[in-house]
């Protein structure tokens, strides 16, 4: 059973974790440090199954942007996942490079660019379980 019961949990949850980080200096840097490519308007966009929800980092007057469900923004990265991988990644206990192996994440578009911020994203882990925690969603850090 998937730990999601729907679309507007996965929005609530996620998308509600994205738009805190986008707050926090390591989501600045990134955005400083990242540059999208021409004819993309759109850093990332996570496309999640079971259930279906899609959840897109944009950049916005220097800041990082978080877009719940379809727009006709154009990501440079897409990373397609089940929410529960999803889930297990921002808890820090999945490997991107495993997943990718795997074929748990499958991507389009320059990975180069997705493990160029990997070592940022070790900084945002901690904030997903203490996010959950103020959620009062500990049931999800399991």
């Amino acid at each position: 059973m998937p730990l999601f019961k729907d679309e507007q949990e996965l929005y609530a949850i996620l998308g509600g974790f994205f738009e805190e980080v986008a707050e926090r200096e390591e989501s600045k840097e990134m955005i400083s440090s990242t540059e999208i490519s021409e004819g993309y308007d759109a850093f990332v966009q996570y496309v999640f199954h079971k259930p279906e929800g899609k959840i897109t980092w944009a950049e916005e007057n220097g800041r990082l942007k978080v877009i719940c469900g379809d727009h006709d923004l154009r990501p440079e990265l897409v990373f397609e996942q089940t929410a529960d991988v999803g889930h297990k990644f921002w808890l820090g206990k999945l490997d991107l490079q495993q997943a990718l192996a795997r074929q748990q994440i499958k991507v389009q578009g320059p990975l180069t660019n997705a493990l160029r911020v990997l070592p940022q994203l070790d900084a945002i882990y901690p904030a997903y379980r203490e996010y959950l925690k103020k959620l009062g969603r500990e049931d999800l850090l399991a």
